[in-house]
């Protein structure tokens, strides 16, 4: 697309160009590639930028990375380059968690500071349009260290007098996923959001996502990130399988797997060490059995 754009519009200029986002003389928009561009306001016809409005997502240029670490987050989700320095680094997990505004007035830096006094650890912020963005955190709360996302939602409502939703993504070990897992989980939150009334978590839209016409590499994606840790235990996955479909009697499931009772629980129980997903609970069973039937598909 940005190809047929400069062939359209010839003074176009990139994020790239103008690392410094001149908002007086031009418009900035993300195109569905999640190129930032700009067009000169003085070129522009009022229905052109009516179709561009709909064809693209206006940029919030107003409020470009604020810190250096926000600008590695950028390259890597926006322009798919991931810095040496985060590769080096060796991140073992960080999650994405997508939020949208009702409105939006709200004034991006006293958004930041909310955020992060709402957040126990250090967050980057990075928007997508005037309303709608990413809130990443690096660093994956303790169990006793957990991030209430209700009451991050009543707290934000009550201060900026807004409707708030949050798509929380989940967790991630590999910098070299994130730019995919990130236009995954954007799209997971506009494929879900008519049945998000507030915090929708990434395991409770899975069966909502199954629902929809998603494409092969989608499909990889999802298994990915519910069973990246355990993919290549073909018996652990296997045995989780057997236990799902014997109603998640242990006893039952053990029979079919010519196991004793206690060696079945223990590889159960290693699941959901290693997943983190419960899968003795109605949501976690749901999401990992449609994702086991998605992969031997």
């Amino acid at each position: 697309m940005l190809e047929q754009l400069q062939q359209m519009f010839p003074n176009l200029i990139t994020h790239h160009d103008e690392p410094t986002l001149n908002t007086l003389t031009y418009n900035w928009y993300v195109t569905p590639d999640n190129d930032i561009i700009g067009l000169p306001k003085a070129e522009l016809t009022k229905r052109e930028h009516e179709l561009l409005d709909i064809l693209l997502s206006p940029y919030k240029a107003n409020q470009p990375p604020t810190t250096d670490r926000e600008q590695q987050w950028m390259d890597i989700l926006f322009h798919q380059e991931i810095p040496k320095q985060m590769i080096e680094e060796k991140m073992t997990a960080f999650h994405f968690i997508y939020f949208s505004l009702s409105d939006e007035s709200v004034d991006p830096e006293s958004f930041r500071e909310a955020i992060n006094g709402l957040f126990p650890r250090h967050t980057s912020i990075l928007w997508e349009n005037n309303h709608e963005g990413v809130i990443i955190q690096e660093d994956i709360p303790s169990s006793d260290d957990t991030v209430s996302y209700s009451e991050i939602i009543e707290v934000l409502t009550t201060d900026f007098y807004i409707n708030i939703k949050l798509f929380i993504g989940p967790t991630i070990h590999d910098i070299q996923y994130a730019f995919d897992l990130y236009q995954w989980i954007k799209k997971c939150y506009h494929h879900t959001s008519r049945y998000n009334h507030g915090a929708l978590h990434y395991i409770k839209a899975i069966p909502y996502l199954y629902s929809i016409n998603i494409s092969e590499n989608e499909q990889k994606l999802m298994t990915y990130s519910i069973l990246h840790k355990v993919r290549d235990d073909e018996e652990l996955l296997k045995t989780v399988q057997v236990f799902l479909e014997s109603n998640s009697n242990t006893t039952l499931a053990a029979k079919k797997m010519y196991m004793h009772r206690n060696s079945l629980q223990y590889r159960v129980d290693k699941f959901i060490e290693k997943t983190t997903i419960d899968v003795k609970q109605f949501d976690g069973a749901i999401a990992v059995y449609l994702c086991l039937l998605m992969r031997n598909k």
